[in-house]
This record gives C-alpha cells, structure tokens and sequence, in this order.
C-alpha cells in the first residue's frame, strides 16, 4: 500500500498545477474549467462510490491545453463470487487515480500528451498517452492518431510474496468528417495488445468431474496475451425543426479469444429554455463468449485455460441513462445522472452454495448508477 505521505506530495502538486492555472494572466487568453462529479453504483450486491475532480486550463490565446484530475473508487462488495469462494461475507476496496494531461496547437492540428497513475492496496497502474491530429479541406477533416503504454503490477492481498506485471498498449486511429453545418461522421479504431498476467488471482475457476459432482475450485488460468481490436463509427446530427440533438454509435469488437460483441448506443440532447438541458441514452450490448469460457470446467479435460471471469461469457445487455442539467449562471452548471443497467447471461450461472449445484440459477446483474456533478468556468 502507498504510503501517505506520497498522496499529500501528489495533492501539493496538483494544487500548484492549478493555483499556476488560475494565476495564467488574462493577457494570454488563460481560463479555468473544474469540474466535480460524485458517482454511486449499487447492483444490490456490490456498491462503488467514485468522487472525481477535474481541473483544466486554457492559455497562450487558446493553443494550449493543461488538465489534472483526481479520483477515488470506494467498493464494498458482497457478490456471488465472494459469497461463494470468499470466507469473508464483504469485502472492501479503494483506488486512487491521478491524471494529468498537455495539448498544443500545432500547424493544422494539434499534439498531446498525458498520464494516469491507478493505485489500489494489491494492483498499481501507470499509462503514458501520446496523441495528435490533422486537420485537412478548411478543417472539415481531421485524422487523429494515438498510442498509450501502460504497465501494471498485480498483487494478491492474501500471498505479500505475489507480483505478477501486466503490460499493455493501444493504437488507435480516428477520421472525423463534418457533412454539413448540422452534422458529422466519425470512424475510430483501437488495435489493443495485453501481455503478462491477464487475470486476477482472486478469481475462480468452477470444477466437476464426469459424472457431475462438484469438485473444489481452482484458480483460473488465461492466456498470457490477448489482442482486442475494436472498430466504431458515430454520427452526430442536429434536427434545427426539433431542436434536438441525436448521437448514433456503431462498435464492433473482436479479440483473440474470439469474444465478439456488437454495442449500438443512441443520445437524444434538447435544451429546455435557457437554464435546462436533457439527455436520454439507450445502449444495447450482446457478446460472445471467449473460446476456452466454461461455465463448469470437467476434471481432466484436454482444455489448457480456465476462467472464473463471467465477462468472458456469451450475455446481452441493456443501459437506459438520463442527465438532467441546469445552468445556474453562465459560468456555473448543476447536472445529475441516473442509469439503469441490466445484463442478462446465457452460459453463466450463480453458483450460490458451491457444492450444492441443486441452487445454480442464470446469472443476472440489475445496477442503478446516479451522479451528481458541479461545473465551474473563470
């Protein structure tokens, strides 16, 4: 665990980060967006409540980009998974996260380049993020290229001896065409490489031998690289008769471990009056399953991977959001949101008292996310 007296350096940081921000004179063009938003998750069984705090600068006449942020996940969880193979009834987290992030304006585009630091008491994370755009035909094209190297170190809270790493890294390539003064399209790719210990050592693995009896879990085993490519395609249009603002995403994403998923999302925006503002989602999700998922793996089976890891199996799932805003002054908003998330799986069951298969049921998630969010320019 990190000690505190580290967190206290990095909060000085930040605070020096953005007291220079405020600080930029106003003969350079410098304003200060912040922004703070409180979030709570609560499927029933596990609860996450995240605090975040964002703080960015604009200076140098608008050409230059500073950000920081901070944020912290407080879960507490009593899940199948921890009821099952945890001797614990609950079991408790937190993670802090640090980001920081530069931009620049460039002849006909712009370079950036950024940096997140994750830490949890058994998982440590550090992203290095590099960027840069183009832009074409009077700005109405713009291509964008990105990359980002991350190395993990994962732990185990009951083995001090654990240290496994993870590494990982994306390119990503975008080219975004505006069609008219009212709309735009957007095509994006992400080619994601994972290498290391792409597991957890917390998760099990369900086991039965040929007749059906159940058989004590084991520690689930994976592959030690995964390769994610992901395409999207998203179309921005304004409808001037309704006033409203419609958002339409297409992903399509397939790995080496042969899940495939289709998520198809829809962002309806209006402004009511001048002080309100609303926006309705709805995202649909389906996937298949990884190539070696097993909801019970067969003792002795010629299969060399196991999994105890349900987001590896085939499910669909549904989020209906909505996100109220309104705008207390011209330089101070209030906006809260509210998601409704259900996730129905096919091959995946509850395993509810492990060595009883009698009170096996389909697994299903049923999560309410609400946030509430303050918005500051000066």
């Amino acid at each position: 665990m990190r000690a505190p007296t580290r967190h206290r350096n990095r909060l000085r940081a930040i605070l020096a980060v953005v007291s220079m921000a405020a600080a930029a004179p106003r003969a350079m063009g410098a304003t200060v967006e912040a922004s703070t938003l409180l979030r709570h998750y609560d499927d029933g069984d596990t609860q996450v409540t995240s605090p975040s705090l964002d703080v960015g600068t604009t200076f140098n006449n608008d050409r230059m980009k500073l950000g920081v942020g901070v944020a912290s996940d407080v879960l507490t969880s009593s899940s199948s998974d921890v009821r099952t193979y945890s001797s614990k009834g609950k079991i408790t987290d937190n993670r802090k996260e640090f980001s920081t992030s530069f931009e620049t304006a460039v002849p006909d585009g712009t370079m950036g380049f950024g940096y997140i630091q994750s830490d949890e008491a058994d998982y440590h994370s550090k992203i290095v993020m590099a960027s840069a755009t183009r832009e074409f035909f009077q700005k109405n094209t713009v291509i964008g290229l990105g990359f980002s190297n991350g190395q993990d170190r994962i732990g185990d809270a009951g083995n001090p001896d654990f240290d496994e790493p993870m590494n990982h890294q994306v390119y990503s390539l975008s080219l975004t065409q505006v069609l008219s003064r009212l709309s735009l399209i957007q095509f994006l790719y992400d080619f994601r490489v994972e290498s290391g210990y792409v597991m957890s050592p917390y998760r099990k693995a369900k086991l039965k031998d040929a007749a059906g009896a159940i058989l004590p879990s084991l520690t689930e085993n994976h592959p030690r690289t995964r390769n994610r490519n992901a395409l999207a395609a998203k179309y921005n249009f304004y409808s001037q008769p309704l006033d409203v603002s419609f958002a339409t995403t297409y992903r399509f994403y397939i790995d080496s471990w042969a899940v495939r998923s289709h998520t198809l999302e829809e962002r309806v925006s209006k402004e009511l009056g001048k002080r309100w503002s609303l926006s309705l989602i709805l995202r649909y999700y389906t996937q298949s399953k990884a190539v070696f998922y097993q909801d019970y793996y067969e003792s002795g089976s010629a299969l060399p991977f196991r999994t105890g890891n349900t987001t590896l199996a085939t499910y669909n799932s549904v989020l209906l959001g909505l996100r109220p805003q309104y705008n207390l002054t011209n330089h101070l908003s209030l906006y809260a949101k509210y998601e409704y998330y259900l996730q129905a799986f096919n091959d995946a069951s509850d395993a509810g008292d492990y060595f009883d298969p009698n009170d096996d049921k389909k697994l299903t998630t049923n999560a309410q996310v609400v946030g509430l969010g303050l918005n500051a320019k000066f």
